[in-house]
């Protein structure tokens, strides 16, 4: 992997068949299911309102890293770009907190349909 912007990316090949005039801002904590993998998780499935997703492909994976001046108040967040059955496009992190020990899944936004 090589740093972009504090940034760092993992990726796989995909059309991009989405606008941005689709995007849509969810911004709401989900319960992820996913298979730990070593050093990441991979997340599997979600629950939105009650319903279950299945995370039919991940695009994306990548680490995003602040360097505020207290520790506090840096985020550890590990992003992904996947597809859910439902045939749309989201982003999706996890915010791992100190020592990758936080619970928190954000789904971001909806970026998309294939």
């Amino acid at each position: 992997m090589t740093p972009l912007n504090n940034f760092h990316r993992q990726t796989s090949k995909r059309q991009k068949k989405s606008s941005s005039a689709m995007e849509e801002f969810i911004g709401q904590k989900v319960k992820v299911a996913f298979v730990q993998k070593i050093g990441w998780k991979e997340p599997t499935e979600l629950t939105l309102d009650k319903k279950i997703y299945k995370v039919v492909k991940i695009y994306q994976r990548w680490e995003e890293h602040t360097k505020e001046k207290y520790w506090r108040d840096r985020k550890h967040r590990v992003w992904y770009e996947i597809e859910m059955d439902d045939g749309a496009i989201y982003q999706l992190y996890w915010d791992r907190g100190a020592y990758g020990k936080g619970k928190d899944w954000v789904l971001a936004k909806k970026i998309g349909r294939i």
